[in-house]
């Protein structure tokens, strides 16, 4: 062969070899591999993946000029099967100051016990404070199968509030610990549930239906 052959022929196969996608060299085995170990690397390096609800995907809501993605998991602020010392709706008053209509429900895991959140959300409301009938408590948003559902926590420890005001907070997350403060009888977490962010509906049905 002349040298003029030979430098036609190469050139010839590196412009082959610099056109043909790499992919196209591959086994469909060897791809899926190679798709496999992204995702790997994808959770190593940890990016966030999100737990899908009814097939819509990650919700969102704005926030202070910020938009924040929220996963449709849902669970119990206490561990299931928790005493319930007080359920919702109509009741006697326990004692002066209370209300006669039951916004919400008592639980009773006592002192101390953590609180969690029941779902990613942003705090709306925070009140360090004991000076007030719900006492030390914390009030969350939260953007569930598309509509605002708010979660509020009350009468927790002095100095146990976990969380600030616009802050964003993942389920899970430790809002505080279940205390005495405010109008109460003892030791215990009032827990409502707020549609539309102000209409209480019976906490345990909610959580019954939603809760992962």
């Amino acid at each position: 062969m002349t040298q003029g052959f030979i430098a036609m022929t190469l050139a010839v196969l590196m412009a082959i070899a610099t056109s043909v996608p790499a992919n196209a060299l591959l086994s469909p085995s060897d791809v899926e591999a190679g798709l496999i170990a992204a995702k790997v690397a994808d959770v190593s390096a940890g990016k966030p993946q999100a737990i899908l609800g009814d097939g819509a995907g990650p919700s969102t809501v704005k926030r202070d000029g910020y938009t924040f993605a929220f996963t449709e998991q849902v669970r119990w602020p206490l561990p299931v099967g928790t005493r319930v010392s007080s359920g919702f709706g109509p009741r006697s008053a326990p004692t002066e100051g209370a209300s006669t209509f039951h916004p919400g429900v008592d639980f009773t895991p006592g002192a101390g016990t953590p609180i969690h959140v029941i779902a990613d959300g942003v705090v709306r409301q925070v009140f360090p404070a004991n000076n007030n009938g719900c006492g030390v408590h914390a009030i969350i948003d939260h953007i569930i199968k598309g509509q605002l559902v708010s979660s509020v926590y009350c009468h927790m420890q002095v100095g146990s509030l976990s969380v600030a005001a616009g802050q964003h907070v993942t389920v899970g997350d430790i809002v505080g610990r279940v205390g005495n403060t405010g109008i109460s009888t003892g030791a215990h977490l009032h827990f409502e549930i707020r549609l539309n962010g102000t209409q209480a509906v019976d906490p345990i049905a909610w959580l019954t239906a939603n809760a992962n």
